[in-house]
Order: C-alpha cells, then sequence, then structure tokens
C-alpha cells in the first residue's frame, strides 16, 4: 500500500536556512512541505515559501495554515495564485480557524461558518475572480487558477466541513487507531452530505514525531508540539474529541493557561505546563511517532492498518536536518 510523508516546521529561521530545510524535504523523498504562518513568532510564510518554491522542483508546499482572522480572502487568493505560478501544479493552501497568528494579537479564533465562507471566498476569488465576503463584493482580476484549499480539523465539525468542500483536510485529532476510524467517518459523513465521494478529499494526518534512542529521550525533544496539540483539544469545546474523563478538567486547564507568545517554544512555559498538570504520556501516546525506529514504524503500521496514509509531521525542536534525514533512512522504507 502507498504511504506518503510531507514536513512541517515554522520559518523560524533566515530564510536561505528554511530554503536549505526545504531542499532536504525534497531531497530525503518527502511529498508535501507545509509552512506555519504565525507572524508574531516566524517569518513571513509567502515570501518564504517563494524562495522555497523557487528552490525546488518536485515537491507540493504551501501555508499550513493561514486564518481569516489575519489574512483578506482576496490578499490570501492573490497570494495562492502567485505561489501557484511559482510552482505550478505542486501548491495548496491549508485554512485553519486561528492559532498563534490570531491570539498573539489579541483576537480570537473564528467560528466554523466564518471559517466555511472564507475557503469558498477564496476558492470563488481564484476561479471566478468575485465574491462577496462580509457585505461587501471582492474582486480578483489578475489570474483564474485552481488551487487546492486544505482545512485543518481538530474536532468532529470541522472534520464534516471539509469533507463537504475542502480538496483536503489535515487531521489534527490524534493517530489512536480509534481516533482515526472516527476521524476518517466524520469526513466521509460530510461527503456524502454533500453529494461528494469521499476519496477525493485528500486526508493528511497531522503528528509530531522524533527519532531517539529511547521513547523517553524523543517525548523530551516535542514536549512544545504536544503542548499545542493539547491546546487544539479544548478549543471551543471538548465534546466529540474522545478526551478520557479523567483527564477532561486537565486538558480545560492547558487550554486555559497555554502561552501563545511560547507557541512550540522549546523549553518554554507550555512545556513545564503539561508536565505539571500530568498530561505528556497521554498527549505522547496520542499525537505522536516517538521512540526508536522500530518504536515508530510500529505505531505507524497501528495507523495505516485503520485507514491513514498519509502523514504530515510537523518539526520544531532545532535539528530539523538529522531529523528528515534519520526518519527518510529509517522509518520511511518500511511503508514502500
Amino acid at each position: 500500500m502507498s504511504v506518503e510523508f510531507g514536513i512541517n516546521f515554522m520559518p523560524t529561521a533566515p530564510a536561505r536556512e528554511v530554503v536549505e530545510w526545504a531542499r532536504a524535504v525534497e531531497g530525503h523523498g518527502y511529498a508535501i512541505l507545509g509552512l506555519s504562518d504565525s507572524q508574531s513568532i516566524c517569518r513571513d510564510v509567502y515570501v518564504t515559501l517563494g524562495l522555497c518554491a523557487a528552490n525546488t522542483e518536485r515537491i507540493r508546499l504551501g501555508p499550513r495554515v493561514i486564518t481569516p482572522v489575519t489574512r483578506h480572502p482576496a490578499v490570501a487568493a492573490s497570494a495562492a495564485a502567485t505561489l501557484a505560478e511559482l510552482a505550478p501544479g505542486r501548491t495548496m493552501v491549508g485554512i485553519g480557524s486561528g492559532d498563534s497568528a490570531a491570539y498573539n494579537i489579541g483576537l480570537k479564533a473564528v467560528p466554523l461558518t466564518e471559517l466555511r465562507d472564507y475557503a469558498l471566498v477564496i476558492r470563488n476569488l481564484l476561479t471566478t475572480g468575485r465574491a462577496d465576503y462580509h457585505g461587501a463584493t471582492a474582486r480578483f482580476t489578475w489570474s483564474r487558477v485552481r488551487v487546492p484549499l486544505f482545512l485543518a480539523a481538530s474536532g468532529p465539525k470541522t472534520l464534516r466541513l471539509a469533507g463537504q468542500i475542502a480538496d483536503g483536510v489535515v487531521v489534527r485529532t490524534g493517530i489512536r487507531p480509534e481516533i482515526i476510524r472516527d476521524s476518517i467517518a466524520q469526513v466521509h459523513e460530510g461527503a456524502w452530505e454533500a453529494g461528494r465521494d469521499p476519496d477525493t478529499v485528500e486526508m493528511w494526518w497531522w503528528p509530531d514525531a522524533n527519532i531517539a534512542p529511547s521513547r523517553r529521550e524523543a517525548i523530551e525533544e516535542i514536549k512544545m508540539s504536544l503542548a499545542a496539540a493539547g491546546n487544539h483539544l479544548s478549543r471551543f469545546t471538548t465534546e466529540g474529541k474522545h478526551i478520557p474523563p479523567e483527564l477532561l478538567g486537565k486538558v480545560k486547564t492547558l487550554g486555559e493557561r497555554y502561552a501563545f507568545a511560547d507557541h512550540v517554544q522549546p523549553g518554554s512555559a507550555n512545556c513545564r505546563l503539561i508536565e505539571e498538570l500530568g498530561l505528556v504520556d497521554y498527549l505522547a501516546d496520542r499525537f505522536a511517532f516517538a521512540g526508536t525506529p522500530a518504536e515508530c514504524i510500529k505505531t505507524l503500521e497501528r495507523a495505516v492498518e485503520v485507514g491513514a496514509r498519509r502523514f504530515w509531521i510537523s518539526i520544531h525542536f532545532d535539528d530539523k536536518l538529522r531529523f528528515m534525514r534519520d526518519w527518510a533512512e529509517q522509518v520511511m522504507p518500511a511503508f514502500r
């Protein structure tokens, strides 16, 4: 069976260094590259993506993800069309309700209805040049292009919305078998409701991952990512998110105390917070492939057995080049 892997990171280094990361993504055989959009804590996503596009030839790439909070849909459409011009046939646009990009400027994530409208307006602008948005007519005149739209989803309602309208979905619900099964069912239900073929919705799972001599060492380096994943669990509602009852209060506390200024920063207050709440092992078990190569392969095999086929790994620790090389050489060959 075909299994694909991708890489996502924040452009936290100077653009020339991020370009080297992008070249490594392509050189090691990954299928897709995503860059996070969070203006308060990293470089501009589209400037950096343009350089990455110009310095790669095969990989798909795009923002993972932009938000209605910080980018008007016409601005988003123009950026997407420009990137598509630089890398024809290999770009996408990831869209989410709003995370650190919103909260670090004192704003909040948008509700599901706004996320839906935003995605459809971007698509209409790119394909027809005109769309109504917030009571006004937006125009986009210089390009007509179909760029795949992916929705980031961490709960059942957004998963169903992705099935209804999106070309793809970035699934941040976890990699445990029962959660994978339910997430697939939610996307398929949304597609059926909209009269679509569920197989036309490209599903990418959003795990954290790390290889180390032991599972404990691997987890230690990704605590900041695990904290961010746990924060998503508390967003909007905890209903339907498979949170054990005995941990529900702790997950809600994590969401209340999460420090967006330290979002996915190594050694941050958020790392200490999940330690204090006793959530590290739960979050690692739910969201991460972590440990020796053999341990990662075993966990991946369980995910593949229940229907996951694409894994778009976030890496926020410092030695990205080491991880991308080791994962490509020691894990990916088991799934070819």
